[in-house]
């Protein structure tokens, strides 16, 4: 790895990549701030090891990469976005590789986290619940094709 990169000068390279990738400006959006996340975490756990921050070649390998998703699943973050961020990070290293920086991505040998789907009793549950908003809307005297279309949003947006 040219020796002038680090962890500060390489996302406007990574950058780049993305864009002749042709992603959609969310995707880069999201690529770029986990991308922030990982470089963050990985300058803090350098310096508490008084190690350089330069990234040289294999620095970042399997045991770095699953020791950044024990710190993302610690940290409670949504099993969606641990998995966001993990797919960053094969990116990341598919853009090393390109580079001629690394010569496998690591990154693919770790598996996402599996998203929990509703259960059948929180689908129980949100039903309950949607029958009380009925129950309610009726009490208020709306009308019964608004409250259709109240009950058709609300599991829209649950995906019930």
């Amino acid at each position: 790895m040219d020796e002038g990169y680090n962890l500060y000068n390489l996302e406007p390279e990574f950058k780049k990549y993305l864009f002749a990738e042709k992603i959609s400006p969310v995707s880069l959006k999201n690529y770029l701030s986990d991308f922030r996340h990982f470089s963050g975490w990985m300058t803090f756990k350098l310096k508490m090891q008084n190690a350089k921050l330069k990234i040289e070649e294999n620095a970042i390998n399997l045991s770095l990469i699953q020791e950044y998703k024990f710190y993302l699943t610690e940290n409670n973050l949504p099993r969606k976005t641990v998995n966001r961020r993990l797919s960053t990070l094969r990116k990341f290293c598919s853009f090393c590789i390109a580079q001629g920086w690394m010569k496998e991505n690591p990154a693919k040998q770790i598996q996402n986290l599996k998203v929990k789907s509703q259960n059948y009793n929180s689908k129980v549950k949100i039903e309950s619940i949607l029958d009380q908003f009925e129950n309610d809307l009726k009490k208020e005297r709306i009308n019964s094709q608004a409250i259709t279309s109240y009950l058709d949003d609300v599991r829209e947006f649950l995906s019930i």
